[in-house]
């Protein structure tokens, strides 16, 4: 629990403020990969898989929550975070998978923080 704390807070303190609306590079990366979680957990549920559905749905909403902890500190209220959101979801169902993706999503999983931590 003490090193998933820790973890949150050296993630803040790296962020490099933004322009409001504009996100960090670690909100960036934190937005992009919660929006593919998103969509791996869609994939799932679609094809009965809802164990991986589950953990891949859990995985969006903790990057989720993060991000949205980082972009209200970096002056963004719920309107822009909302907005920010939507179109990461746009984009990232797009991009994911494909050459010159912004992320590649098998790195994501290394933004979990593990419960076991």
């Amino acid at each position: 629990m003490l090193r998933a704390a820790l973890g949150g807070l050296l993630i803040g303190l790296l962020a490099v403020p933004a322009a409001a609306g504009e996100p960090s590079a670690a909100a960036d990366r934190l937005l992009w990969c919660g929006s593919a979680f998103y969509w791996l957990s869609t994939d799932a549920y679609d094809s009965g898989n809802d164990a991986e559905g589950d953990e891949y749905g859990a995985w969006s909403d903790d990057l989720a929550a993060r991000a949205d902890m980082m972009l209200e500190a970096e002056g963004n209220d719920d309107v822009a975070i909302t907005a920010l959101r939507d179109a990461y979801d746009s984009r990232v169902v797009d991009e994911m998978g494909k050459p010159g993706a912004k992320y590649d999503v098998t790195t994501c999983p290394d933004l979990v923080v593990s419960a076991a931590n």
